[in-house]
């Protein structure tokens, strides 16, 4: 299988690491009590796909008092661009 050269992403990695687990204040991560929260439009399709959907974005963000630390996608639908998005966020401890 062959794929068009903009297909594949290159990961825009940091060094050092952006984060380091402590935040300002003092606060750190509290990675026991994490969760996965869900996007309100999460199941719904994307516009010019295959399934007709209605939305061009799927947000989603942390609620207050908490980070992301990170995103899941997974295919829904009948085309490649019908994904599922959540968020996996931890509070500050």
């Amino acid at each position: 299988m062959s794929f068009p050269p903009n297909a594949l992403h290159t990961p825009d990695w940091h060094w050092p690491p952006c984060q380091s687990g402590r935040w300002s204040g003092g606060n750190k991560v509290n990675y026991s009590a994490c969760k996965w929260y869900q996007s309100s439009v999460a199941m719904n399709h994307f516009i010019g796909g295959k399934s007709g959907g209605s939305i061009y974005y799927k947000p989603i963000q942390c609620p207050t008092g908490f980070i992301m630390t990170g995103t899941r996608m997974y295919g829904i639908g009948d085309g490649v661009d019908e994904e599922h998005v959540d968020a996996y966020c931890c509070p500050f401890g």
